[in-house]
Order: C-alpha cells, then sequence, then structure tokens
C-alpha cells in the first residue's frame, strides 16, 4: 500500500518496490520478488526523513536478528569518510536508535551508515540517507556562458533534419496478450496499473526515421485501437543498449507510445554492441568538442523523435509525454528542456546530475577527506573538463524545463544519489513535484508508476473509460 504526504511542493512515497510500468525498458521476465533496498529504517518525527531545523533528528532501524549493540558514523551524501561516529540505542520492540546531533549539520543530504551487533561476533550493516533542510542546500550554478548559444544551435540542427519516417505493422495485441507479455517480456506484472487500463486492443508497428548525426533511429510504436487523436507518450530507456520491449501497457492505458532505441541499433537484434564512447564521463577523458560527447546525438535524436510522434495524425499535439528511468529519467529532463513539443515530463532516478558535487565527492574520497561541515561544490568554469561536463548536466538542462514535471527520487541510491537528484528538481522551472521512496536503492516503485498515470491523467485531462470496471476483473478471476 501507498501513503503520500504533501509537504512544500514536494510528495513523499513509502510502499513496497516492484517494477515499473511507465518507464519500463527492460525485455525480461518480471522479477516479482526483486528488491533493492536496505535493512528497513523510519523516523517518528520525519516519515521521510527530511528534517528540519529544531526537529530530534532520530531514525530507527529494524535489523533481522535481536539487537544487542549499535554503533552508527554520519557523512555528507556520497563520501566515504564520517563527520562523526557513534554509539546507538537498542529499543524494546527490538529496533535501534539513533540520535544525530542537529549541530553538526548543516543543509544538504548526508548518509547514515550503521552496524548492528546480534553477538560478539554476528552482525548486519546498513545504510540509509536523509536530509536536512534540504530546501536551503546550496546548488551550484556549472552552466558554461555559452549554454544557450550551444544548445540553440543543436536545436536548429534538429529542425533541419528530414524525419523520412518509415513504420511497418506487426500485429494486434488484445488484452490478455498484453497482460501475459507483461509478465514474460517487459518485465511487469500482467496489469500493473488496474485502474488505468483503458483499451483492450492495441497496434504494433516498427518504426524508423532519420536523426541528426547522419543516423537512423528505431523503435517499438504502440497505438490503441480505438477513436483517436491520442496523448502521446515517449518512452526512453535507462543505461545500457540492448533489446527494449514492446510498450504494450502505454498503449492499453490510451497513449500512442514510441519505445526509442537511442543507440541507432534495431529493438530486438540478437547481439548488440558496445558503441564507441558511451558512459565515457565514468572515466576521466572527455571529447575535444562537446558536439562529440555521445549524448549530443543522443538527445538530439530525442528531439527528432518528438518531432516524430507530433507529426502522427493520430497524437494530440497537446498532450505528449517524454518518461523514463535512471539514464531515460535523464534523457527525459533533457528533451523536455529544447523540444517544444513536450508538454509533460516524468522522470524516475534521473542519472547524470550535478557533476560539481560529483567531483568533489571523487576528491574528498580519494584523499580519504570528511570534507567540511557545509559541502559546497566549488566550480571553475575553465577548467576544461568541468565546463564539457556542464553542457550536459541534468541540473543544468532543468533550467530550461517550463512544463510540468513529476519525479521520483530514492533517498539510498548509489547511482542516483539524493543530492544530485534534488539538485535536478530544485532547477525545475515549471510545476513540480518530487516523490521519495525511502530505505531504497534505486529501485523500480510501482506505486511511483500508478501515481504517475493518475498525475498525467489529471494533467492531459483524459476522460475515464469504463472498459474495465472492478465488477469486470473479478468476473474474468483476475486481481482487481
Amino acid at each position: 500500500m501507498k501513503k503520500l504526504m504533501a509537504l512544500t511542493g514536494l510528495t513523499f512515497l513509502f510502499c513496497s518496490t516492484g517494477a515499473f510500468s511507465m518507464t519500463c525498458n527492460l525485455a525480461r521476465p518480471y522479477e516479482a520478488g526483486n528488491l533493492t533496498r536496505t535493512i528497513p529504517v523510519f523516523s517518528r518525527v520525519r516519515p521521510d526523513l527530511l528534517f528540519e531545523k529544531g526537529d530530534t533528528i532520530e531514525i530507527f532501524a529494524f535489523p533481522k536478528s535481536r539487537p544487542l549493540r549499535c554503533s552508527w558514523s554520519l557523512s555528507h551524501n556520497m563520501v566515504e569518510q564520517p563527520l562523526t561516529s557513534r554509539a546507538g540505542e537498542i529499543c524494546l520492540d527490538q529496533s535501534v536508535r539513533f540520535v544525530i546531533p542537529e549541530e553538526i549539520l548543516s543543509p544538504g543530504f548526508y548518509d547514515l551508515r550503521f552496524t548492528i551487533w546480534s553477538t560478539a561476533t554476528d552482525k548486519e550493516e546498513g545504510k540509509t540517507t536523509f536530509g536536512y533542510e534540504v530546501e536551503r542546500m546550496t546548488v551550484v550554478d556549472s552552466r558554461p556562458e555559452d549554454f544557450a548559444h550551444f544548445w540553440s544551435k543543436a536545436r536548429e540542427e534538429v529542425s533541419h533534419t528530414q524525419l523520412d519516417a518509415e513504420e511497418k505493422f506487426v500485429r494486434e495485441m488484445e488484452d490478455a496478450e498484453i497482460s501475459l507479455y507483461n509478465r514474460q517480456q517487459a518485465s511487469l506484472p500482467e496489469i500493473p496499473d488496474p485502474e488505468g487500463r483503458r483499451y483492450k486492443k492495441i497496434k504494433v508497428y516498427r518504426v524508423s526515421f532519420s536523426a541528426p548525426g547522419d543516423r537512423r533511429l528505431y523503435g517499438w510504436l504502440t497505438v490503441p485501437v480505438g477513436e483517436g487523436p491520442f496523448p502521446a507518450m515517449l518512452v526512453l530507456p535507462g543505461a545500457g543498449n540492448g533489446k527494449l520491449p514492446i510498450p504494450a501497457e502505454h498503449a492499453r492505458h490510451g497513449f500512442v507510445s514510441l519505445m526509442l532505441q537511442i543507440h541507432g541499433e534495431d529493438v530486438d537484434q540478437e547481439n548488440y554492441s558496445s558503441p564507441p564512447g558511451y558512459l565515457a564521463y565514468l572515466r576521466s577523458g572527455f571529447p575535444r568538442s562537446s558536439k562529440d560527447d555521445y549524448y549530443y546525438n543522443v538527445i538530439l535524436g530525442c528531439l527528432q523523435a518528438v518531432r516524430y510522434l507530433v507529426s502522427r495524425k493520430d497524437v494530440d499535439p497537446d498532450k505528449v509525454a517524454v518518461v523514463g528511468g535512471s539514464q531515460g529519467g535523464y534523457l527525459a529532463v533533457a528533451t523536455a528542456a529544447f523540444s517544444p513539443g513536450v508538454k509533460a515530463v516524468v522522470s524516475a532516478l534521473c542519472f547524470y546530475a550535478y557533476f560539481p558535487y560529483r567531483d568533489l565527492v571523487a576528491h574528498l574520497n580519494q584523499v580519504k577527506d570528511a570534507g567540511p561541515r557545509e559541502l559546497i561544490p566549488p566550480f571553475d568554469g575553465k577548467n576544461p573538463r568541468q565546463r564539457h561536463q556542464g553542457y550536459f548536466d541534468a541540473a543544468n538542462l532543468a533550467n530550461f524545463v517550463q512544463v510540468p514535471t513529476l519525479m521520483l527520487g530514492c533517498l539510498a541510491d548509489t547511482p542516483s544519489p539524493a543530492t544530485t537528484v534534488y539538485a535536478v528538481y530544485r532547477n525545475l522551472k515549471g510545476e513540480k513535484k518530487l516523490l521519495l521512496s525511502v530505505g531504497t536503492n534505486h529501485d523500480l516503485v510501482l506505486a511511483f508508476e500508478q501515481f504517475a498515470w493518475r498525475w498525467l491523467e489529471n494533467l492531459f485531462q483524459l476522460e475515464k473509460k469504463e472498459a474495465f470496471t472492478v465488477l469486470e476483473r473479478i468476473k474474468k478471476g483476475e486481481e482487481p
């Protein structure tokens, strides 16, 4: 079950985790029991783990075994060296209690690492992340001076590229087929969002179109069988290069949906290459020209994908959303920053963000330094590597996103740490909402997906369909 609490524009989400429906991109069977979370933690003061000035900053953890004693250490988010280390308290309800002195904190996110012993030698280790006065956290602007001009020229390149679109009909899928496909090939439960099913039949196409950089991009396109025009959705994949699933669930929800293969290969090949230069930011090097960055043409390809969707007669151009998780969450923000066709964004676990902070953390970890009390990353606009990163940093791109945006963050996230996701959220210029999953590490959150479907339905003012009532599902023996 999910519990939502609204606070100053943010919404915080507490739930068990499952698999994405809206932002799916995994072509594999659904793993129903696959969770990536730490030892469960909670706070009686702030269930969202976002504390304010004057709070008693206490966090509880529930180990699997009876606690005998415990210790904890506190560090800045992503930093390995602790600011302080202390003993915890074991409680009568078999939990352990950590109380963090407010006077050692400044606005930002912190990692709490803890060890809980059940005997002299048996122990459990855990970690969680919490925030303190996060709305006052400093977010450093690392945009190069020609940032706007750079991306304005890039948009011109897209506008001058002919679509030359091709599509090939593959098949129709009935409601029961979609449910089976979800479970067996799209890493989804059969019916991940019972309330949102709007159409019982969809059509599936293979599509391709030309994109900047002398490339041709490929994707799965699904269309509801019914009377259009329909809202549309561009679904962008997470990191890696491989097969992509048909976005059947998206069309069942009533959206003309394009699942884009961003690397210029087809959607269901047996083998995939490792693209040269891809994920180069994980290494120390960078290209001489920012236009040679791998993500430059990827972002331009996403902009072209929106142009393709808007060009279709069965698409309502005023109701186009771009969605994605992890890398896809980053690309969703980047696409919305520069595509006038995008009217809404759903970005889950946004990756590739706030590099000044990431660089500072990498340095502190290298020299084994905990850092100062207030961790504000320095930024040198003359540094070639930092300048290059500045063009592609999601926190910088967010400054150009003016459409409604819904984001998901996991507080205990390692690939997309809370500080970096929050930096993106802070810089968004339009209507925005951030949902946080407490104690989850880069996992797939079904409650967020269901919330996102309702959010889009309300935003686009989509009419409710009565084709799938609870009574109808019960008569068919389905889960309501």
